[in-house]
């Protein structure tokens, strides 16, 4: 089964570029993001402090789980990145040899989250009531729901764990999927109501998708039974299974084929209110010169990654249902493809090898999201933030992003900024994060104290961001003998 389990890893976590995750909340939050406040909210682009941003790089990986931990005395983060990583092995007792991590000791589903993300070259402009942004990126994300405790076991002691022996399961929408894909998008923003002293914004993103790896395995339900290590009986199975990669599914080569294995198209769509501090006024300034009116506090709403990829090129479709079957020595199974297992499988359950298959094409959703925030400022470059992302089912073929909810405060000057995230992670799970900016360059992490090894690590977050940005009121702060426009109106900030 070794090439199968090589192309099922490689599939997961191999991509033609490496690039949704916690928020990134020291980073999308402040008025000097840039591009990066897509991420949240695209009507977010009119708070910002800056009239030109470049976005040269942004990246992130996070990773979290309540299914298993890694001893906080034999594995660091900065071993990994290091490269000087030794993993202790430990025997599970059963079955499955060796490990080099630990279950945690649940009774409950748990969950797992896999998400990496790559912002490349990306542009936002802003003049009067009006911005725009043209933006890439490169994304991909594994997700496990609902693992029950019988399956976690399973997962890590293997067929030979006694005390599962002759007691039967059900296994309820246990989902596993994985979502690979870039990007290219142009965003928009209109302020209205831009003489008084607030305005709403109005933002919308137009994304056209690239599908690389697409795959989901979702059971309604399972219920087995395993009689002893070699023998399984499958009471029932309501299940379905879909993939595309570049890979050849006869040989197991990867990659393999084409890397476009799918197009779609997503919308993301935005509202904020902003009470100000000062009235707008009427300006014919150029960009450069245009004023920033900083608000007392703002708050906005929006729905991100509204979208689907239909994938075509080499997707296979499965369906598994009204199955009643025992196998005998599945402990010694071994398949040399991806579609010898799948055939195989077919054959033992109804009797034909292609009666699983049933199309060469189907959607994946993308990880749907509310973000709601809000953000005061206490007027001595202190602000304080609160948001949400709640995670919207759109479909059963689809990635689940995790919730979070989180508190940031933040000292934000033109050239240094400095934010301590705390956030509530699935709703139950607490995390410290920091991030700190020096001009053009973020670095942070919205799980800070996994990086220290001062617990079991069971996660990482991990982020930064190189942009060069021109702030507004920029021309004037070069040129005090001839200021260029906003000067009349007397507005410190711009000095």
């Amino acid at each position: 089964m070794r090439p199968f389990i090589k192309i099922t890893i490689l599939a997961f976590f191999l991509l033609p570029v490496i690039t949704f995750s916690q928020e990134m909340a020291g980073l999308v939050h402040s008025n000097h993001a840039g591009t990066n406040v897509l991420f949240f909210n695209p009507a977010g682009m009119h708070h910002q402090k800056d009239y030109l941003s470049i976005n040269l790089i942004t990246a992130d990986i996070f990773f979290s789980n309540n299914y298993f931990f890694l001893d906080k005395n034999e594995f660091t983060v900065p071993s990994l990145l290091s490269g000087n990583m030794d993993l202790v092995m430990h025997p599970t007792g059963y079955s499955q040899g060796e490990r080099p991590y630990y279950l945690y000791d649940k009774a409950i589903d748990t969950r797992l989250d896999f998400d990496i993300k790559i912002q490349g070259p990306s542009a936002m402009f802003i003049y009067k009531s009006h911005a725009v942004a043209l933006f890439s990126a490169a994304k991909s994300i594994m997700t496990m729901r609902n693992i029950s405790p019988d399956i976690g076991n399973l997962m890590y002691y293997g067929f030979g764990y006694t005390p599962q022996h002759l007691q039967k399961y059900s296994v309820q929408n246990f989902n596993m999927s994985t979502l690979a894909w870039g990007e290219i998008g142009l965003s928009y923003a209109y302020q209205w109501n831009s003489r008084s002293f607030s305005n709403w914004n109005f933002g919308i993103s137009l994304k056209y998708l690239l599908g690389v790896v697409g795959s989901y395995f979702h059971a309604d339900d399972i219920e087995y039974t395993l009689i002893d290590d070699t023998t399984l009986d499958l009471d029932k199975m309501e299940a379905d299974l879909g993939f595309s990669m570049p890979a050849d599914y006869e040989t197991n080569d990867f990659p393999a084929g084409s890397f476009l294995n799918g197009k779609g198209f997503a919308v993301d769509l935005g509202i904020e209110y902003q009470e100000l501090l000062d009235r707008q006024a009427k300006s014919n300034a150029r960009a450069c010169a245009q004023p920033y009116y900083p608000y007392k506090y703002r708050f906005g709403i929006s729905l991100i990654d509204v979208g689907y990829i239909n994938f075509k090129n080499n997707a296979q479709l499965h369906s598994f249902t009204n199955t009643d079957y025992t196998w005998y020595r599945i402990d010694t199974a071994n398949y040399e493809s991806l579609n010898s297992l799948l055939q195989e499988s077919s054959l033992r359950l109804y009797g034909s090898p292609t009666a699983t298959y049933k199309a060469n094409a189907f959607k994946m959703w993308l990880p749907t999201s509310i973000n709601i925030d809000g953000d005061y400022n206490f007027e001595n470059d202190i602000y304080l933030n609160a948001s949400a992302v709640i995670a919207l089912p759109f479909n059963r073929n689809f990635i689940q992003k995790p919730s979070v909810v989180s508190i940031t405060p933040r000292y934000e000057h033109r050239n240094f900024e400095f934010s301590v995230p705390f956030s509530l992670y699935q709703w139950q799970y607490p995390r410290v994060g920091v991030a700190l900016r020096l001009y053009y360059f973020t670095i942070g992490s919205d799980y800070f104290t996994s990086l220290l090894g001062v617990h079991d690590f069971n996660g990482m977050d991990l982020y930064f961001s190189l942009k060069f940005k021109f702030g507004k009121g920029s021309c004037e702060r070069r040129n005090k003998i001839n200021p260029c426009g906003d000067s009349k109106y007397n507005f410190p900030w711009s000095k």
